[in-house]
């Protein structure tokens, strides 16, 4: 797996070019897509032939941030991210303007379809609303604890494509993520010892993403030749060691540490 010096703006059009090499359009979904501001960049790194875009953009959301009906001292109310969202996340207006966003950012672009749906519903709305049998690629950026983030995956392997990537976000941890619940690592590390998916590229960041294929995809080579001949730096480490990675604060920037 190569920690790439690097943000995940730059990891999509190393996505990108992958395609390009392989001829191919890519099919791409993204779960988890509030104001559509990362999937528009998504659609302008990788030009898909289509793109389904998912999330419940609902204030039922707030009932899974955590499974307790008092908060661990460590975690944060939900309500702290308020202006994030751009109102109170108990307020359904909220999501409503939200939904209006992402739907006006994506009015001219007909290859992308919404699903207003949580994610493990969407899946038989997928194949009722469009023909897609498989995706190229699944971005996954919605509830981010443990056992949402795993069923996500669980799912949704199913519907990748022998030479296809799954993407996660935020995979790391950090203080700052510990203070949202994050289970988003702790997930991965589970994920990869019930399936055939490894993590082959992530990034030195802060909220890190991370880039899944198949052990035996042709993915794994031609991600490695992207990355040793761009501009990118990286270091190289066995995968196994992904749940040992945790966020470094320095003066001068963020760090991924595996010690």
């Amino acid at each position: 797996m190569k920690v790439c010096h690097t943000y995940r703006e730059n990891l999509y059009h190393l996505l990108g070019a992958i395609f390009q090499v392989m001829e191919k359009r890519p099919v791409i979904a993204e779960l988890g897509v509030l104001r559509g501001e990362n999937a528009l960049k998504i659609h302008s790194a990788l030009a898909p032939e289509k793109m389904v875009l998912i999330d419940s953009w609902s204030k039922a959301a707030n009932d899974a941030y955590s499974p307790f009906d008092e908060l661990p001292p460590w975690v944060v109310p939900v309500d702290t991210y308020a202006y994030y969202y751009g109102g109170s996340l108990h307020d359904q207006q909220t999501w409503d303007k939200l939904y209006e966003e992402c739907q006006a950012r994506f009015a001219h672009l007909p290859e992308v379809t919404i699903i207003r749906s949580e994610t493990i519903g969407a899946i038989n709305k997928i194949r009722q609303e469009t023909d897609i049998g498989k995706f190229d690629l699944v971005y996954i950026d919605a509830n981010h604890q443990y056992e949402y983030i795993l069923r996500d995956l669980m799912y949704y392997q199913d519907l990748v494509a022998d030479n296809g990537f799954i993407m996660l976000n935020d995979c790391c941890h950090s203080p700052n993520g510990t203070k949202q619940n994050l289970g988003v690592l702790e997930a991965l590390g589970s994920f990869i010892k019930r399936s055939d998916f490894i993590p082959i590229a992530m990034t030195n960041t802060d909220w890190s993403d991370v880039i899944l294929a198949r052990k035996n995809s042709v993915l794994v080579e031609l991600m490695d030749m992207a990355l040793t001949n761009s501009d990118v730096p990286y270091v190289e480490i066995p995968y196994q060691l992904i749940t040992a990675a945790r966020v470094v604060y320095g003066s001068q920037r963020h760090n991924i540490s595996f010690s």
